[in-house]
C-alpha cells in the first residue's frame, strides 16, 4: 500500500548575511527525509541567500526574508497547503494561521532570548503545536517561571529542548577540493556575509591563517563560506577554499587539529560535534558575543577577538598548549553535548503521525 505524501514546509531567516537557521533546518530535513520516504520537503527562502542547496527539496524564492515577504508567504502556504510548518526565528502571526486555516502542524523554533520569548507571546502561544527551542550548551535547560505560566494559561502548545542541530553523518567520502595534509588547522567565520571595519570578514581570517602558518609552519586551510563577495580565490601560503558542502565541511573538521571559527550557532555546534579544540569569536549577529562567553566559562573554546592578530595568536597558543586543546575537549564530552538532529526530526514526525 502505497503511503500518503506529505507536505513538509521550513522557514527560516534568510538574507545576503547569516545562514544558520537555514543549515539548521537544512539538516533536520535531510535527517527526515532518511526516515521516511512520504515527504515533499519544501523551503521558503530569500532569492539573495547564497546556500547550499538539496537537490531532492523544493525551493520557493521571495525578494526578501520571510518576515518582510508577507503576502507571498502566505500565497505560498495556500498553494502548497503543509501538512507541518517550521519557522525558524522568523515569519509573522498572519503566516502562522494561514498554516493552521489550511490544516497544518505549525513549529517555531528559537535560539536566542527575543526570538524565544516571542514562541511564548500570548498571541503566539496557542498557534504552536511545538516550540523546540535552542540551548547548546546547557545539559539541563528548563522553562522560566513565567514561560510555565504562560504554557499553563495559553497552550498546549509542546516544548523540547535541542542543543547542536549538526549533519547527521559526517561523511569519509565527501569530496575536498585538494588532499588534505596530515595535519592543518582551520580558520572559517561561518557563512561569509557579514563585514568588519570596511572588510570582508573571511579575510581577517584569511589574513590571522596566514599569521599562523607562518610562525608554526602548520598548514593552514580557510573557508571563506558561500556569501563572500570579495576577490580572494586562491592565497601563496594558506588552502583556500570558497565554499564547501556541509558533508565535506564536517569531514573538514573532524580531520584538523584545531578550528578557529565565528561563533555562530551552526558552525560552534559543528565544532562541539567534531570534538575540535577551538578559538571562537564573534563575528555578527547579536547572539554571538553571549556564545563566546559561554563557550569560555564552560571551558569549551579560547575566546578572542575579531582581529587577525590575536586570532592568530590564540590559534599558535592553543597549537602549542596540547593540554589545553585535550581539556576543551574533555570539557566538551563531559557536558554530554550530542548531535540532536535526529531527535527534531522524530518530534516534527511525531506530529504530523
Amino acid at each position: 500500500m502505497t503511503q500518503e505524501k506529505l507536505t513538509l514546509l521550513f522557514v527560516p531567516v534568510s538574507s545576503p548575511v547569516g545562514s544558520g537557521e537555514y543549515y539548521r533546518c537544512l539538516n533536520i530535513a535531510r535527517a527526515i527525509s532518511r526516515r521516511r520516504e512520504n515527504v515533499d520537503i519544501h523551503f521558503l527562502l530569500s532569492r539573495h541567500a547564497e546556500v547550499e542547496r538539496e537537490r531532492s527539496f523544493h525551493y520557493h524564492l521571495l525578494e526578501k526574508t520571510p518576515s518582510l515577504a508577507g503576502a507571498a508567504v502566505e500565497r505560498c502556504i495556500e498553494r502548497l497547503r503543509p501538512d507541518l510548518a517550521v519557522f525558524d526565528c522568523t515569519g509573522r502571526k498572519r503566516h502562522f494561521r494561514r498554516v493552521k486555516q489550511m490544516g497544518g502542524k505549525l513549529v517555531w523554533i528559537s535560539n536566542r532570548p527575543r526570538k524565544r520569548r516571542r514562541g511564548f507571546h500570548p498571541q503566539i502561544l496557542p498557534l504552536l503545536d511545538l516550540h523546540l527551542i535552542g540551548e547548546s550548551c546547557d545539559p539541563e535547560p528548563e522553562l522560566t517561571r513565567l514561560e510555565r505560566v504562560l504554557l499553563k494559561l495559553f497552550g498546549p502548545a509542546q516544548v523540547a529542548f535541542f542543543g547542536i542541530v549538526a549533519p547527521e553523518i559526517v561523511s569519509e567520502t565527501a569530496e575536498l577540493p585538494f588532499d588534505l595534509p596530515d595535519e592543518y588547522a582551520v580558520f572559517a567565520s561561518g557563512g561569509g556575509g557579514y563585514e568588519h571595519r570596511g572588510r570582508p570578514v573571511p579575510e581577517l581570517f584569511l589574513d590571522a591563517a596566514r599569521r599562523f602558518n607562518e610562525v608554526t609552519g602548520m598548514p593552514a586551510v580557510t573557508v571563506m563560506g558561500p556569501q563572500y563577495r570579495g576577490g580572494i580565490h586562491s592565497d601563496e601560503h594558506v588552502y583556500v577554499i570558497e565554499t564547501l558542502p556541509t558533508a565535506a565541511f564536517g569531514r573538514l573538521l573532524a580531520g584538523a587539529r584545531l578550528g578557529v571559527l565565528g561563533a555562530g550557532f551552526m558552525l560552534s555546534s559543528q565544532a562541539l560535534a567534531a570534538q575540535l579544540p577551538v578559538v571562537l569569536t564573534a563575528v555578527g549577529g547579536h547572539d554571538q558575543p553571549a556564545r563566546v562567553r559561554h563557550f569560555e566559562s564552560m571551558g569549551l573554546a579560547v575566546p578572542a577577538a575579531l582581529d587577525p592578530d590575536e586570532l592568530s595568536l590564540k590559534a599558535q597558543q592553543l597549537a602549542s598548549d596540547s593540554g589545553l586543546a585535550r581539556r576543551l575537549v574533555e570539557n566538551a564530552r563531559s557536558a554530554s553535548i550530542d548531535n540532536d538532529v535526529g531527535a527534531c526530526a522524530e518530534l516534527l514526525l511525531d506530529l504530523i503521525d
